[in-house]
Order: C-alpha cells, then sequence, then structure tokens
C-alpha cells in the first residue's frame, strides 16, 4: 500500500511540472482578462492583403531569451505549429514554419511573425489531473502580419490570453487558447480571400 502511494506522489509531481512557465511570471499578465480565450483590439478593421497572399501561412515565433530558453518552449511551438496546421488543412490553405529570423521569401502568402512576450503552458491533462494546483495558462503575444513575397507590412494583432483558477478543470488550458488565436487568424486570412 505504501508502495502505491509513493507511486502515485511521485505521477503527480511528474505531472505537475509539465505545467511550467515561459517567461518570468507567476500569475496571468495583468492586461489578460480572466478565462478569456482570446482578448485583442477588437475595434480594429480586418487586414487589408492580398487574396494570393491568404491562400499560404507561414508560421515565426521569436520571443526574449527568458521566453526561447525556457525548458517548453519547444512544446509550446509544437502545440501552435500542430493547431495552426490543423485550422490550415481545414481552410485550404498551405502552411509552413519558418525557423530563425522572420525573412521573406519571394513567394506568394502571408508571413505571420508572433513574438511571444511571455507565457504559462498548462495542458488540459495537468489541469484535469491536478486542477488548480497548475496555475492559470496564459499566452501574452504580438503577431505581424506581412506578405511573404516582398516583407510589406498588413497590420498588427495583439492576442492576450488567460485562464482563470475559478474556471476550475474547464478553464481554457493552453491548447485551447493556441486553437483560438488559430482561430482569429485564419479569420482574417478568409476575409481576404472572400472579399
Amino acid at each position: 500500500m505504501k508502495l502505491q502511494t509513493i507511486g502515485v506522489l511521485l505521477i503527480c509531481i511528474l505531472a505537475a511540472a509539465c505545467a511550467t512557465s515561459g517567461g518570468s511570471h507567476d500569475a496571468a499578465p495583468a492586461s489578460a482578462p480572466a478565462d478569456k480565450a482570446v482578448a485583442t483590439d477588437a475595434a480594429l478593421p480586418p487586414l487589408t492583403l492580398p487574396s494570393a497572399s491568404a491562400k499560404r501561412l507561414v508560421l515565426n515565433m521569436i520571443g526574449p531569451a527568458a521566453v526561447t530558453q525556457a525548458k517548453d518552449w519547444s512544446s509550446f511551438q509544437e502545440e501552435w505549429r500542430a493547431t495552426f496546421a490543423d485550422h490550415a488543412k481545414a481552410a485550404g490553405v498551405s502552411f509552413d514554419v519558418q525557423k530563425g529570423d522572420a525573412h521573406s521569401i519571394s513567394e506568394a502568402g502571408t508571413l505571420l511573425q508572433v513574438y511571444v512576450n511571455d507565457y504559462h503552458m498548462v495542458g488540459i491533462g495537468s489541469r484535469i489531473f491536478f486542477g488548480v494546483m497548475t496555475g492559470n495558462a496564459y499566452i501574452d503575444a504580438k503577431a505581424s502580419y506581412s506578405d511573404l513575397n516582398d516583407g510589406k507590412a498588413f497590420g498588427e494583432r495583439v492576442y492576450n490570453t488567460s485562464s482563470s483558477a475559478w474556471g476550475g478543470v474547464f478553464a481554457k488550458m493552453t491548447p485551447q487558447q493556441v486553437d483560438a488565436i488559430a482561430s482569429m487568424v485564419f479569420a482574417e486570412l478568409g476575409t481576404a480571400a472572400h472579399p
């Protein structure tokens, strides 16, 4: 019986390590509303981009050293890659990820450079298993849309997401927050593709 108890405690400790912070904050940024999937400047008009640019999206993710050197940065990037790939497939949009510095490649499309100021990654499984002990998931990022062909700027959007302890196990965790951001990005592309 003691061995089972120790085993359960060990699993709890290891799983809690999966909920890590990419930045230096312990709580959600003050600018992110509680348990919001996405908070952005809703008053902004849709981006103006050519319909040819809406048929291909290239994602580039950067951030300060404290973010990009976090132990779960690659997992965080993979969450974005997989989620955006799913949305791209559903929308019939070609999708790629660009590593390193963002740069145009003389091809039609949209370059989405996401500067992640800070984040706290919490998986849905961790939240269900450990509840509020995992902390609040959040993403504080700015996205710059530009022409993949010549680098001409299309515009910027600020994406701030946050979960709340009050939401319990049903609060929106990192996968749901990335999914909400992807929905907004592809809605922007959809507006250009179907004026």
